[in-house]
């Protein structure tokens, strides 16, 4: 399960009071330095009849265009359906590396393993900004740390110190690196501490300028907004966790990529999830059994900014309901800004009970529905609560801090998958399969492995042609993983995983998920405690179009699950013996 704590230091100035609880203080979800989306194209985006554009309007800065015989990075490349092939004139090709006969995909213990590759005896050498022959230059950035919010973390239970998580990123990188095609060159990675925090847009883009002209990387890893941007228009991969509309990605192709599904596609779910499942029926799930009898009546509560940037998107969500003959009754924007958060969730509730909203679709961060659940029971108003998944609000580690008297009524859809036991789960057992010890950081490794993961599949899938064409291409070229399991996602990129549009995020299908505060397990951290989030038969996954017209079945214990006592058959990744 993907920590809930990696991003705690992003969100910790944001978010800085004194009286902040700890969980809330460990919000993850990356807010901050948000983008202006482009609404038309957002409308495209959900339009299956019109497309994207693939390669955005961001131009490499000068200096660096491909050299030494390598192809520069715009265009489009062409889609194959295994490993991006190379130049006609290219090296000529060897015995694929590390590769099992039996299934023709990299001998690696993963359900996700690439498919096998020619290995090269030339290289072809520098090919683009950070690629040698002997090497590929990786930058990761590390946010500033703050003390309060560290003590914080480290009293709910993640005692992961930034030298862990470096340490743990660079045994991620080794991993990959050892098992995985990387056509004669040594991934390295150094490491840039940011200047300001995370909510300085003048010192992230500042930031970013040094790495570009100073440290010229192939690819950069993590970091705000801001800095991303800068890396984008200046020709540098970039692998985030920041969640932001599909448009976004397409907008700054080819450059940057998302280790969680885009803002675009959650709303996709939960419009085909409302529209199928909830509207026109009664709210039988709310609190109050006067609004268990009424039709449902549908308030969206979401996140924006005073300049209203995630309004585009809101729109868009309202156009994808009237497919499904839906609508919103009502829908209130709030500030992240924990100072106001009592006196925003007072007015916002007041304002739904008027409206007689027996529905709250919430998409936002995992702080406001502390306030939000607390000023729900003060004002005797107890609603159904329909999540989208994917802001974190799906975690146990969040839900435990939450009203439970309203929480108990939280249900919705979830991209997170049904834990196995941890020694069983990839990243885990992968750590202990190749250095004979558990991730040194105990609370994050899981997060720490995401962005390794999309880096090291796409070096794999590009060919020794490295640059940020052959590096989409790849990425875009890599089969469907996962799909129909339970305690892994369905990952692909490009158009393999049936979106409308190019995908460049990863994550394709959702789960159907109910709180129980009853259920007693671990948190996402190893908290033990009581509240779980409970996953409906079994943890099946839906992509875009295959939610049924039938209620939801959720509060129906006979019917879930917290977690998997072991892997289920279908979920087996083969095992090798310990590659060098």
């Amino acid at each position: 399960m993907i920590s809930v704590l990696a991003a705690a230091r992003r969100l910790g100035r944001r978010y800085r009071a004194p009286a902040l609880t700890v969980l809330a203080v460990a919000a993850l979800v990356a807010l901050t330095s948000p983008i202006e989306s482009n609404p038309a194209t957002e409308i495209a985006a959900f339009d299956p009849e019109a497309s994207v554009s693939p390669v955005g309007t961001i131009a490499p800065a000068a200096g660096n265009e491909v050299t030494a015989g390598g192809q520069a990075p715009s265009g489009v490349g062409a889609r194959v359906a295994g490993a991006a092939s190379t130049d006609a004139a290219g090296p000529a090709a060897g015995a694929p590396k590390n590769c099992d006969p039996a299934t023709g995909r990299v001998r690696f213990p993963s359900v996700y393993a690439p498919p096998c590759v020619p290995s090269v005896t030339d290289n072809g050498g520098a090919t683009y900004q950070g690629v040698t022959a002997d090497g590929i230059k990786v930058v990761l950035y590390r946010g500033q740390s703050d003390p309060a919010v560290d003590a914080l973390i480290r009293s709910a239970g993640a005692a992961d110190t930034p030298e862990d998580v470096l340490a743990t990123y660079r045994d991620w990188i080794e991993m990959f690196q050892v098992n995985f095609e990387t056509y004669g060159r040594r991934v390295t990675l150094e490491v840039i501490d940011a200047s300001g925090p995370s909510d300085d847009d003048a010192a992230a883009r500042a930031d970013a300028i040094k790495v570009a002209t100073e440290m010229k990387p192939f690819a950069v890893i993590g970091g705000p907004a801001a800095f991303v941007d800068e890396l984008a228009s200046r020709g540098i991969v970039v692998i985030t966790q920041l969640q932001r509309p599909i448009e976004y990605f397409a907008d700054r192709a080819p450059y940057v990529y998302g280790t969680q599904m885009s803002s675009t596609q959650a709303f996709i779910h939960l419009a085909e999830y409302v529209g199928k499942r909830l509207f026109g029926r009664p709210a039988r799930h709310a609190g109050s059994p006067a609004l268990q009898q009424q039709t449902r009546k549908l308030g969206l509560v979401y996140l924006d900014t005073p300049e209203g940037i995630y309004k585009p998107g809101v729109d868009a969500f309202e156009r994808e309901l009237t497919k499904y003959g839906a609508s919103l009754t009502d829908r209130i924007s709030y500030e992240g800004d924990i100072n106001r958060a009592q006196e925003q969730a007072r007015l916002i509730i007041s304002r739904l009970k008027d409206k007689g909203v027996t529905s709250v679709l919430f998409s936002g961060d995992p702080v406001a529905p502390i306030f939000l659940t607390q000023e729900a029971t003060a004002q005797d108003y107890q609603p159904e609560w329909v999540i989208p998944g994917g802001t974190l609000v799906d975690t146990n580690f969040f839900g435990r801090t939450y009203d439970q008297d309203q929480w108990a009524h939280a249900f919705g859809v979830s991209q997170l998958w049904i834990r196995p036991p941890q020694e069983q789960a990839e990243p885990y057992y992968q750590h202990v399969w190749q250095f004979g010890r558990p991730p040194t950081a105990k609370s994050t490794y899981e997060i720490i492995y995401q962005e390794p993961w999309v880096l090291f599949h796409a070096i794999h899938l590009a060919g020794p042609n490295l640059n940020p064409r052959t590096f989409r291409d790849g990425l875009f070229s890599m089969p469907v993983g996962g799909a129909g399991l339970f305690t892994q996602v369905q990952r692909s990129f490009g158009r393999a995983g049936g979106w409308p549009f190019d995908d460049w995020t990863g994550f394709d299908p959702v789960t159907e998920v109910w709180w129980d505060p009853s259920a007693n397990g671990n948190d996402e951290v190893g908290n033990a405690g009581a509240g779980m989030f409970q996953f409906v038969d079994g943890g099946r996954r839906y992509a875009p179009g295959q939610w049924t017209n039938d209620e939801p079945a959720v509060f129906d214990p006979s019917r879930s699950i917290t977690h998997y006592e072991s892997l289920p058959p279908n979920d087996q990744y083969p095992t090798y013996p310990k590659s060098g």
